[in-house]
């Protein structure tokens, strides 16, 4: 019995370690797993993303972190709409619809790679956005699932839903190394 005692407690325990340390090894977004894995309401069945990659940068939970000058994540459930974005080799974005953005409005961005290589979707300020690069040129093997953020293999799907918010322009940039450089970002400007 004691000794049963001791397994649950131990198990208990490095449970919380998994859970402290998933930010990093495993994220806890529900808006950047694949689409095509998806299921109850943006989740995994256990409700959390998965990484992979060299390196992972991990989202966290909506309204748990990852604010902006330019809004925070919501939940799917919040967002008014949806905009599909194709990520393109010719190191370009292209959004079904017109970035037309009203501060406080929730969107669905539903991002899918069309190109061969891999690409990134990371939504921020300028000064966010080029900080966020220069992390990237130190390591670019790096993988996010972040609520901001997502990396994109070649015929991959990934969503992410944000609230907007703040008086800055919205940039929406890949910060591979090279391929902002080469003209992939994008700007909006909010709306009241």
């Amino acid at each position: 019995m004691q000794m049963r005692l001791l397994v649950i407690f131990v198990t208990a325990l490095l449970s919380q370690f998994a859970v402290a340390a998933g930010s990093h090894s495993g994220g806890h977004d529900d808006h950047s797993t694949p689409v095509a894995q998806q299921k109850n309401g943006g989740q995994h069945d256990d409700g959390h993303a998965h990484g992979h990659g060299n390196a992972h940068h991990g989202g966290e939970q909506a309204g748990m972190g990852h604010a902006s000058v330019v809004g925070g994540p919501a939940k799917v459930t919040a967002a008014s709409r949806t905009i599909n974005v194709d990520l393109l080799d010719s190191m370009r974005f292209s959004f079904d619809s017109p970035l037309e953005l009203e501060r406080g409005e929730a969107v669905r961005f539903i991002v899918t790679n069309r190109g061969q290589i891999r690409h990134e979707f990371s939504i921020g300020s300028e000064t966010e956005q080029d900080s966020h690069r220069a992390m990237m040129r130190n390591m670019p093997n790096m993988v996010h699932q972040d609520p901001n953020a997502v990396t994109v293999e070649p015929g991959e799907t990934r969503e992410l839903v944000w609230r907007f918010d703040g008086e800055q322009p919205v940039v929406f940039a890949c910060n591979i190394p090279g391929h902002a450089e080469a003209g992939m970002v994008s700007t909006a400007m909010l709306k009241p």
